[in-house]
């Protein structure tokens, strides 16, 4: 993106280099800094390689700084070197740290900037219990009136949903599954966050008998785990490895509604307003599911058993059947989107 040659305007370097579900919430703090700072504020971001490209799209957001690795030391990490020559030839008004961990400390210390907050100047500690970004809340209290906070909620902006028509010849109605979720690539036996194949499949077939399409959406590096859902009926439409991130998030935009696992477009999915029906098993929904706020609509779909959540738990590593996903019924699945969704989908 060309760099904004107001030299009026205020200028924030916000830092969150996480996942795409980090990102996303993080991304509740850009609507607060236009409201505070005013529409021509300049934002610039630092964000993990890969995953910030879901700003690619998005006016609001200047220039992103992409790290390949964030825990590499600042003397041998080129990338964070970087932000700090851009913040001396060019010093910012404000430098937001998002992170809430040490590791970019010493990026903030040495980045010109009239004021920093967040660490390592101040920790923000966040208590048990509260979404992951009613605890960003914290930080933006901080430097932001109750006005501003009003509006600290994820947004996105990505390819508009008449491009993204054209470009895919989408049918008018639809809905998007993403069967996939980052962990299918590691190593464990178990993707604890995953849905059976089975199960995907039972949804593949009740979806025709009710006359629904489906757009399907993931990863080309996913495309050993989506060949184990093949052959898609005749209703679904594969964009696996067809998307980029700003085209993901105009298809889900444009969608009537997102199936989807504990994954990143089901925080996109509630970002931009989508229905989600969210199948959530082993995490804590409360803490880090899609973001309910007063103008989407999430649906959370789990087997409420007692062994859920157990993330990070001693639970985890001794599960051997997965039933918190396993019991989840594609019938319950189906029940809730005919009863959710626009009847003419």
């Amino acid at each position: 993106m060309s760099e904004r040659k107001n030299k009026k305007a205020i200028r924030v370097l916000v830092i969150r280099a996480g996942q795409l579900g980090d990102t996303v919430f993080a991304a509740s703090i850009i609507n607060p800094l236009r409201s505070h700072f005013g529409e021509n504020v300049v934002i610039d971001w630092v964000a993990k390689e890969g995953i910030g490209k879901v700003f690619q799209a998005d006016p609001r957001i200047n220039r992103i700084f992409f790290l390949k690795s964030r825990r590499t030391p600042l003397i041998i990490n080129l990338a964070k070197q970087k932000i700090i020559f851009a913040a001396l030839l060019n010093p910012y008004d404000y430098i937001i740290n998002l992170e809430l961990g040490s590791i970019f400390n010493s990026v903030v210390r040495l980045s010109r900037a009239n004021h920093k907050i967040g660490m390592p100047y101040k920790h923000f500690t966040e208590p048990p219990g509260i979404h992951a970004v009613e605890g960003l809340h914290l930080i933006y209290r901080s430097f932001l009136n109750q006005d501003d906070l009003q509006r600290a909620q994820p947004s996105l902006i990505g390819t508009t949903p008449s491009e993204i028509k054209t470009k895919f010849s989408l049918p008018e109605h639809y809905i998007v599954l993403v069967p996939s979720n980052s962990h299918h690539n590691k190593k464990s036996s178990i993707n604890l966050r995953g849905w059976p194949v089975k199960h995907w499949k039972k949804l593949f077939e009740l979806l025709e008998l009710n006359q629904i399409n489906a757009v399907i959406a993931g990863s080309e590096s996913e495309r050993g785990y989506f060949n184990k859902l093949l052959p898609f009926t005749n209703n679904i439409l594969s964009l696996v490895g067809k998307t980029s991130f700003p085209e993901l998030v105009g298809l889900i935009e444009n969608a009537d509604g997102v199936v989807v696992t504990d994954t990143g477009p089901a925080h996109i999915a509630a970002a931009v307003d989508t229905p989600v029906f969210a199948l959530i098993g082993p995490t804590n929904f409360k803490r880090t599911g899609p973001y309910q706020t007063k103008t989407n609509k999430i649906t959370i779909i789990n087997s409420n058993l007692d062994c859920s959540p157990c993330y990070h738990t001693e639970k985890m590593h001794t599960c051997i059947d997965n039933r918190c996903m396993t019991e989840i019924n594609p019938l319950t699945v189906m029940e809730q989107i005919l009863s959710q969704l626009n009847p003419n989908i």
